[in-house]
């Protein structure tokens, strides 16, 4: 089965976002119809970062999240993926240069983020997304982040976290809240292949309109 980027395929109730821009977003992530990933973005966020030196920082992923919030307060019609890319993006994604540019890449992010041993990658999306997500993880790794997330993230909520889960798709397990920017932090995963025990984990800021 293919990855996809969960928070915003999955979570329609979350913005206001087209059925196209969130088709468009699947294909940039998937690799459909010539839209690519963009460098850094293969094989990265899939195992542990024991033996890297990477360590758990669950402070840095709080300021990441306050962060993307206030740079996506303005709504998508701010958002500029190539200069949050170079912002964000250790290395900006060369599918940035196709005409026209993909609605969404994948990077390895400028300060790597790692939560319970796993390193995440980055996702920007013309949508006015900002995300962070971890692939191939085990059913209880992927359970365990979303529960440390909402707990430690919970202070950038202006409201409690809610369920945004959607009816076709029993397994996924989303949640999301707003913030004090107007931005929307939503945190979930969902099943990629069940018969191998793989999960995708997701943590985005979504920008209203």
């Amino acid at each position: 089965m293919r990855p996809l980027l969960a928070l915003v395929l999955a979570c329609s109730a979350c913005t206001g976002a087209t059925e196209k821009s969130r088709a468009a977003w699947d294909k940039a992530v998937s690799g459909r119809d010539g839209a690519s990933k963009g460098s850094g973005g293969a094989g990265g966020g899939r195992g542990t970062t024991r033996g890297n030196g990477l360590r758990d920082n669950w402070q840095a992923l709080a300021q990441f999240t306050t962060d993307a919030s206030e740079m996506l307060s303005g709504g998508s019609t701010t958002v500029s993926v190539p200069r949050l890319a170079k912002q964000l993006c250790s290395e900006v994604p060369e599918a940035l240069e196709q005409d026209p540019p993909p609605e969404a890449v994948l990077c390895a992010p400028k300060s790597p983020f790692a939560a319970l041993g796993h390193e995440f990658e980055l996702e920007l999306g013309r949508d006015s997304t900002i995300g962070l997500v971890a692939r191939e993880l085990s059913d209880q790794d992927s359970g365990e982040l979303v529960r440390q997330v909402m707990q430690r993230l919970r202070g950038i909520c202006r409201e409690p976290w809610v369920s945004a889960a959607r009816a076709d798709n029993a397994l996924a397990d989303f949640h999301r809240c707003p913030t004090a920017t107007g931005a929307e932090v939503v945190v979930g995963r969902f099943p990629i292949n069940l018969a191998a025990g793989q999960w995708h984990f997701s943590l985005a800021v979504l920008g209203p309109g």
